[in-house]
């Protein structure tokens, strides 16, 4: 699970560097594999019940903001668009993989962004001040983390073309999962799940 974790982190990496890049490289049917593996592994697919990170959801024991993440339209929108982006006729680039990375990284930092600020007007001095303290050392290591992938194995082009996206993936995972774990204490202090973004599919 640690490898395949770091494989997604290094692939966003690629990312960085393949949107600074005119030239597209081209994936083959082996990639696309593996582009196959990496959405659907630890992800929510509401039409299928897969399950989602074993992060989310620990502290409500009723289930029920389990079952509310399963149906958040972000997850949906990317499924549906990552499914038309992998069954294109075109061909698929890792350009083309990347801008839909980013584009979810974009509408899952904007969510957490949100949510952080709901959170922090409903919480006492003492909670709130505890709060922002964790989301500084959760910052924190996003960016250091993400600096350190840059760094070992992407500027050195240790992981080839690919190794720009994965590392975006891992990015939008993980900022989609501290948003998902922002949401579960607002749904623990008032039942409410209430997502910025409204499906366009």
């Amino acid at each position: 699970m640690k490898g395949k974790i770091l494989l997604l982190f290094f692939i966003t990496i690629m990312f960085s560097s393949c949107q600074n890049s005119s030239q597209s490289t081209t994936l083959n049917s082996e990639t696309k594999s593996i582009m196959n593996s990496e959405i659907t592994e630890g992800r929510s697919d509401p039409s299928n019940n897969e399950v989602l990170s074993m992060n989310i959801g620990n502290y409500d024991l009723t289930g029920e903001f389990y079952d509310e993440m399963l149906r958040n339209p972000i997850d949906h929108d990317y499924e549906v668009e990552f499914n038309e982006f992998q069954n294109s006729k075109e061909i698929i680039t890792t350009l083309g993989w990347g801008a839909l990375e980013s584009k979810y990284t974009e509408i899952w930092d904007k969510e957490l962004n949100q949510i952080y600020k709901k959170l922090l007007s409903k919480l006492d001095r003492e909670s709130r001040e505890t709060l922002i303290e964790s989301q500084k050392e959760w910052l924190q290591y996003h960016l250091r983390e993400t600096e350190f992938v840059e760094k070992t194995f992407i500027n050195n082009d240790y992981l080839g073309s690919q190794g720009s996206v994965s590392l975006g993936t891992v990015i939008r995972e993980r900022i989609r999962e501290r948003t998902m774990q922002l949401f579960e204490y607002r749904y623990l202090l008032d039942g409410e799940v209430e997502f910025l973004y409204q499906s366009k599919k």
